[in-house]
């Protein structure tokens, strides 16, 4: 409902017609919430690289990580709404609201401009560790319980810490969160073992799996990922309400003209549907899965039903 009074908003802006028609005239921002390297930095750029190419001006992608998102989705919401700064969102987009207090944004201050990608989340500990599959995780961390186990969360709402919460609620494991900014700090620690298990992106995982430095025990995705197929689905190994998948999309500051919104909507659909593309995002460890203005505003009504239950689960674990 919100997206659609930001967009019928859009269209009333005064003197918005000439701008939406020349724009972009020059580069424009793209902040990311997360440290370079990771995952939405990863598979954004593949996007990014291609807006550029496709609409004629630099497309900039600008790190701004901490404070659970915070930091980006405020920087993005007090600007100048005329397309030249936008955000990339993934699931945090959908869950702070239900698990912060003293956010100075609202979803309603960012307009959905489009889905592009997903990727899966894929619970990963040390190679060194004394198991092999979940079973082995969950029955060595019971063993651990004085003191617990710890585990390496991207953050507080983060889509990845939500997941692990999933799991371990389900599994009734209480293992003690550490919390980053982000995901590539937290690789050094969970690859010399210092914490016992992380939930993170496919793209930051795959090939640390693959090189045998990490061990890969469970998707949060419907199915094996077809990077990691020897890898099982939480749903196969017992627990089949742990389904999380993460991901991108694209937000501008609400009032922008919804012209820009819609060629923006239009190009990034474009880029995603070229074979060339999805090879690249299937080289980051995601898939395209284009939705435009409308869907994606419905899709993220759904995301939001869902954590707000999640949230409310965590927050009677208390």
């Amino acid at each position: 409902m919100f997206a659609g009074l930001i967009l019928a908003a859009s269209y009333a802006l005064p003197g918005s017609g000439h701008a939406a028609q020349a724009w972009p005239e020059r580069p424009v921002t793209v902040v990311i919430a997360y440290p370079a390297g990771g995952a939405a930095d990863v598979v954004t750029r593949v996007v990014l690289n291609e807006l550029a190419r496709t609409l004629g001006q630099p497309f900039i992608a600008e790190s701004k990580p901490g404070a659970n998102s915070n930091i980006a989705a405020e920087w993005v919401a007090r600007a100048k709404p005329d397309g030249y700064t936008l955000l990339v969102t993934s699931p945090w987009f959908a869950i702070n609201q239900y698990v912060e207090t003293g956010r100075r944004w609202e979803p309603a201050s960012l307009a959905p401009v489009a889905r592009f990608a997903l990727t899966d989340n894929l619970l990963v500990v040390p190679a060194t560790a004394p198991y092999q599959n979940l079973a082995g995780y969950v029955a060595f961390a019971r063993s651990q319980s004085n003191p617990p186990l710890q585990y390496g969360s991207p953050g507080t709402g983060s889509t990845q810490r939500m997941a692990a919460e999933l799991f371990l609620g389900q599994a009734g494991l209480n293992v003690e969160p550490i919390q980053y900014k982000g995901a590539p700090p937290i690789i050094p620690d969970l690859v010399s073992g210092r914490v016992s298990m992380a939930v993170l992106a496919s793209a930051n995982v795959t090939a640390l799996i693959q090189s045998g430095k990490l061990k890969g025990l469970a998707t949060f995705g419907e199915k094996r990922s077809p990077n990691t197929p020897a890898i099982p689905t939480m749903a196969e190994q017992g627990y089949p309400k742990a389904i999380v998948t993460s991901w991108f999309g694209l937000h501008a500051p609400a009032g922008t003209p919804a012209e820009i919104i819609r060629r923006l909507s239009d190009s990034v659909r474009e880029i995603v549907s070229r074979p060339d593309v999805q090879a690249s995002l299937s080289a980051a460890d995601a898939q395209a899965a284009f939705l435009d203005t409308q869907d994606f505003s419905q899709y993220l009504q759904t995301e939001q039903a869902m954590w707000r239950d999640v949230a409310a689960h965590l927050e009677g674990k208390k």
